[in-house]
């Protein structure tokens, strides 16, 4: 949910509230009128309508914004930062991070230096156990790149 959107959204819902009270202020200004004759004065079905459609905007507006708020705050706190992990991170695993960040987020497994294939491969596996990277299998070689989740800094 882009921003831009959250916008528009909230813009269609702050003018039907306009559009809302002005209707409203339409209406009592002709409920109250006095008529000579002293019939009572009925509500057009059509301003009806619309007095529903509005409301349904304005309310529908107002709570996808709400939402959408509360879910970006927790977009937000799903985005770590790496440097806390690496704490966790044995020496293996450590490498394979580094050596993917030096490489702007991404590299190849046969690419990854300083760790024998055997133990690269498994603390790889260790890493996509627990979310922190991405394996994308193409012919023979794996490409690996930090989740989304995290961030590169």
């Amino acid at each position: 949910m882009s921003k831009k959107l959250n916008i528009v959204v909230l813009f269609i819902s702050i003018a039907s509230f306009i559009a809302l009270i002005i209707f409203l202020s339409l209406l009592l200004g002709e409920h109250f009128q006095v008529e000579s004759c002293g019939c009572p004065k009925m509500v057009s079905q059509n301003f009806i309508v619309l007095f529903i459609v509005l409301s349904v905007i304005f309310a529908g507006g107002i709570f996808y914004y709400l939402l959408s708020l509360q879910i970006q705050k927790k977009n937000e706190k799903l985005e770590f930062g790496l440097d806390t992990i690496m704490k966790f991170l044995d020496k293996d695993e450590k490498s394979i991070i580094k050596q993917t960040r030096e490489n702007k987020g991404q590299i190849s497994q046969n690419k990854i230096k300083g760790i024998t294939r055997l133990r690269a491969h498994r603390a790889i596996k260790k890493l996509e156990e627990k979310g922190i990277l991405d394996i994308n299998r193409k012919d023979k070689t794996n490409k690996i790149k930090i989740n989304k989740n995290f961030k590169l800094k």
